[in-house]
């Protein structure tokens, strides 16, 4: 997305690519079957015929940095922005789970709005829940001038 010398043509498509790989990655993890799963069963496994993995062991004491959670879709009917405003709610909390990591909850309102809460922890002076907001909305800033939209929201 900052390679200068990409073209808007190659970027559209390198973030097709990434977009379809990441929808993939998410739709197994919904389901049981992505990689932490896969890595998890392995654990109890080895922890059942009693072997040692280092590389297990290395692996699952990873911490994790980015920790996020949606709100489903089917669960915000009643968030709808022009149909039901009195019900509108700036969404939840999600925690970190990592000293030195971010929580992000997001939640889709209507066709035009997304909600992020991004949380970190005071402790840690590598992390700061503002900076990383603001990196997310240039993010998203990118993206929609990519696309040849036109932004509505307010600084």
């Amino acid at each position: 997305m900052e390679d200068p010398t990409q073209t808007v043509e190659q970027r559209l498509r390198l973030f097709k690519i990434a977009s379809e790989k990441h929808q993939h990655l998410y739709r197994l993890a919904m389901t049981g079957s992505g990689i932490d799963r896969h890595l998890f069963c392995l654990y109890v496994v080895s922890k059942y015929l009693a072997v040692e993995s280092p590389f297990l062991k290395e692996v699952l004491s990873e911490p994790w940095r980015l920790s996020t959670s949606q709100t489903p879709q089917q669960q915000v009917e009643l968030f709808h922005l022009d149909k039901n405003p009195e019900y509108v709610s700036s969404g939840g909390g999600f925690g970190p789970v990592a000293d030195d990591g971010y929580g992000v909850s997001y939640v889709l309102v209507g066709d035009n709005l997304i909600n992020f809460h991004v949380s970190s922890k005071f402790s840690c002076p590598e992390t700061d829940s503002h900076r990383f907001g603001k990196h997310l909305r240039e993010a998203l800033t990118d993206m929609i001038t990519l696309f040849g939209f036109k932004s509505n929201s307010k600084k």
